[in-house]
């Protein structure tokens, strides 16, 4: 077991971390408490694929009570840097810290679970006041293809409250994703967790893709079901492998991860990532993608550069990060491991304090994307 330990005071959040390889859920998480403790003010936990989810929501309810947030993943961020297996947690202290949390769902119809969870919501807004400093971290089930949605919606009834969060994952199986809640993981369900701090905190949003001039506009799509039909009146996939310069056959999660697309909207770029090819020449998304909508393909640009350049720009208004939470796309890993930089990003992240998860998807604000680094980073 792997463990971080940063120094803590009560002007500043800092932020204790531990992972876990123990096979057992149980004794996965016990090992966990006995290294970080129990006493924080927030913690956070993400569960890689193979564990018996019952015994490991019993056992954070168990040592952490209701100050634990956390889902399943395609991998975690940890001490270790980037990590394929196990349970990795991290406890949150000093700085004001003061978290509530309330969950939402079922998330079949999003619209009516954001409205039933109204009530609370507003109660989480209130808390903060007209002044009051603080965010929320959304995390949901990665498999419900609804986050546009939920995003959106949410960002509706919190108002001015900034959102950062990802979708839970299971190691690319797309077979089971849930979030934890009240000792329980969830699935169809997302949480809300308003954040209160009076030590100093910034938001980042990061990708590494710049826009090229290749434009597929989408002409038949399925936006419920984040199905792309049709790319300027071709088959999909056909017309996205020309663009690439691929043959239709070798075209996979490398390709995709490399060659992304991009949506421009309210002044940005926002990538909406492939997650596979259909039978029928179709494309399944990872965002919501309508009919109408121009997409121009990305590429990547200045992998490292990008983000030690943010971070460095997030540490000098901060002073320094003392501590980060952290949302990172797997396909972003996919993309690090297959051009040997893995590791080095790895290293990265855990040198500047980074605890998170390897997700399905990301949220920043009122939207949803993919292959993109989102976080919080407390001075």
């Amino acid at each position: 077991m792997a463990t971080m330990i940063l120094p803590r005071s009560a002007q500043h959040v800092s932020a204790s971390s531990a992972v876990s390889h123990l096979p057992d859920g149980t004794e996965a998480v016990a090992e966990i408490a006995a290294a970080i403790g129990t006493g924080a003010d927030m913690y956070t936990v993400f569960v890689s694929a193979g564990y018996d989810l019952d015994a490991v929501g019993a056992a954070l309810k168990q040592h952490f009570g209701d100050r634990v947030i956390g889902c399943t993943s395609s991998g975690n961020i940890g001490p270790n840097g980037y990590d394929r297996s196990g349970i990795c947690a991290a406890g949150f202290t000093g700085g004001g810290l003061r978290i509530h949390t309330t969950a939402v769902g079922p998330l079949d119809d999003t619209a009516t679970a954001v409205e039933q969870a109204g009530s609370a919501l507003a109660a989480m807004r209130a808390e903060l006041g007209d002044d009051g400093e603080g965010f929320a971290i959304l995390l949901t089930d990665g498999l419900t293809r609804n986050e546009d949605l939920l995003a959106a919606n949410l960002m509706a009834a919190l108002g001015d409250v900034p959102i950062v969060g990802g979708s839970a994952g299971d190691d690319l199986t797309f077979s089971h994703t849930a979030v934890l809640h009240d000792g329980k993981f969830l699935a169809n369900t997302a949480t809300v967790t308003l954040v209160r701090a009076d030590a100093p905190f910034r938001l980042l949003r990061l990708q590494h893709h710049d826009l090229t001039d290749t434009v597929l506009v989408a002409t038949e799509v399925d936006a419920g079901r984040r199905i792309i039909r049709q790319f300027n009146g071709r088959p999909a996939a056909s017309a996205y492998a020309e663009a690439v310069g691929a043959d239709l056959a070798e075209i996979g999660p490398i390709t995709f991860s490399t060659h992304p697309l991009l949506l421009k909207a309210g002044g940005s770029s926002w990538i909406r990532s492939i997650a596979a090819v259909n039978e029928d020449g179709s494309l399944n998304m990872l965002a919501r993608v309508d009919t109408g909508d121009v997409l121009r393909l990305g590429r990547p640009v200045g992998m490292l550069d990008k983000l030690a350049e943010r971070f460095d720009a997030v540490g000098a208004e901060l002073g320094s990060i003392r501590a980060m939470l952290a949302f990172d796309c797997i396909l972003r890993r996919l993309e690090f491991e297959e051009r040997g930089l893995a590791d080095e990003v790895g290293a990265f992240l855990a040198e500047h304090q980074a605890i998170g998860f390897s997700t399905y998807g990301e949220q920043f604000n009122g939207m949803h994307m993919n292959q993109t680094l989102v976080a919080v980073a407390f001075g």
